[in-house]
């Protein structure tokens, strides 16, 4: 389980649910993270419980002078970036009747110019090393976006589009930085969970979930995380532009009559 053994990650939300799983994955594989937020009370909390190899710093992935900050400390604090996982993300359902321009601009700051400033700065500090990986955590809804996530599917397939481009130009120019995402199908997190809890019945909901994955579960955030870890690590050396499903098989299953192209 050492196979990020003297890595040093930055993780973005990375306070709770996926990002949380990650952080802690990465600890066990041996990695330094800074953990990054806007929820300063948990993640300075989950920093020191995940110990010496493992601190937290504010940032809002909107604002480029946040990230810019956030980098030079990471280099400041242990010389170098090996890692970027831009995990942090907004989600709420609303069809093109119900959203909002305000709705779209949210997704979009932070999925789409988050991940923009993220790859951005995360290369610069990469190339002055020789190398790099980073990990983007899309959607299933980036792939095969629902009638409920205009903004939200929208938001995530320009986050893909950056992944893409940001692969395809490191590799031109040499810099042995790999740009991958993963797509995860419903995952229990706390954001899932709210659905649940509001629900009449939250057992019939989370059955509903569980139903729309072939393997007939929800993902646990260990496995998102595990896949994470996996391209991130020298084990993926060969793979860049990569979409990686962690979905249950929701995308392996075709359309209903009537629906797709």
């Amino acid at each position: 389980m050492n196979k990020l053994h003297d890595k040093v990650a930055l993780v973005t939300g990375a306070a709770s649910g996926i990002g949380a799983g990650i952080a802690r994955r990465f600890i066990a594989d041996g990695a330094t993270v800074m953990l990054t937020d806007i929820n300063d009370a948990a993640g300075a909390a989950l920093a020191d419980e995940l110990g010496p190899r493992a601190a937290y710093l504010p940032l809002d992935v909107r604002e480029e002078g946040a990230w810019q900050a956030a980098i030079a400390e990471v280099e400041r604090r242990w010389g170098r970036l090996d890692i970027l996982v831009n995990n942090a993300g907004i989600s709420f359902p609303a069809h093109i009747e119900a959203a909002t321009l305000e709705d779209w601009r949210k997704h979009m700051r932070v999925h789409g110019e988050g991940t923009f400033l993220g790859c951005k700065y995360g290369v610069a500090s990469m190339k002055k090393r020789g190398g790099g990986a980073i990990v983007n955590v899309s959607s299933v809804e980036s792939i095969r976006p629902g009638p409920l996530f205009v903004a939200y599917g929208a938001a995530k397939a320009a986050q893909d589009a950056v992944t893409k481009t940001v692969a395809l130009h490191c590799g031109e120019q040499g810099y042995k930085i790999r740009c991958n995402s993963v797509h995860p199908a419903a995952t229990r997190t706390p954001n899932l969970q709210q659905y649940l809890d509001a629900s009449a019945d939250p057992a019939r909901l989370e059955a509903i979930y569980a139903g729309m994955q072939p393997l007939n579960r929800i993902a646990e955030v260990a496995e998102i995380a595990a896949a994470v870890a996996f391209l991130a690590s020298d084990e993926a050396s060969f793979m860049t532009g990569h979409q990686m499903y962690v979905d249950g098989g929701v995308l392996a299953k075709p359309y209903p009559a009537g629906e797709g192209a």
